[in-house]
């Protein structure tokens, strides 16, 4: 089942999300988890949060300005990786977009990360910038990725 951020147990949320991150990225959680908290204040972030009996098995978070959003993290609990929950996810993202009347969506992901880039581009998204040493821990370029939602066919 699909939750955004007003679905999830405030009192749990940020840390669930967190160590979800921490666990799934191999160099640990890019954010803190008062970062996560801060985050699940603001107005302009929201969470698609993937939970099947009271297991967390992914999430994307995200930021919407008037229509355009940014993404801010794409994470698969390291135990379901690979398994397609990363595309059922970013496809429900994308109807939600679809749904919001957001225009374009834009991502950062690490050039060494094929196995995203190559999903992102399956789902629409395209590579406009490289970011020069935009990750640290280890050090590495980002690649930018947009997609313009209304060029993406849903599957229905």
């Amino acid at each position: 089942m699909y939750y955004s951020k007003e679905q999830l147990p405030v009192n749990q949320a940020a840390e669930k999300l967190w160590t979800l991150s921490n666990q799934s990225y191999s160099n640990g959680s890019p954010w803190s988890l008062e970062q996560f908290s801060l985050d699940l204040t603001q107005k302009t972030s929201d969470y698609l949060v993937l939970i099947d009996q009271e297991q967390w098995l992914g999430f994307v978070s995200y930021h919407l300005v008037l229509d355009e959003v940014e993404i801010t993290h794409v994470v698969i609990n390291k135990d379901f990786q690979h398994q397609g929950y990363g595309s059922r996810l970013i496809d429900q993202l994308i109807q939600r977009f679809v749904e919001q009347n957001v225009s374009q969506a834009f991502l950062e992901v690490r050039v060494s990360n094929s196995k995203a880039q190559k999903l992102y581009e399956k789902k629409g998204f395209k590579p406009i910038n490289r970011r020069k040493n935009y990750y640290s821990h280890p050090k590495e370029d980002g690649v930018v990725m947009c997609l313009t939602v209304k060029e993406v066919k849903m599957s229905q």
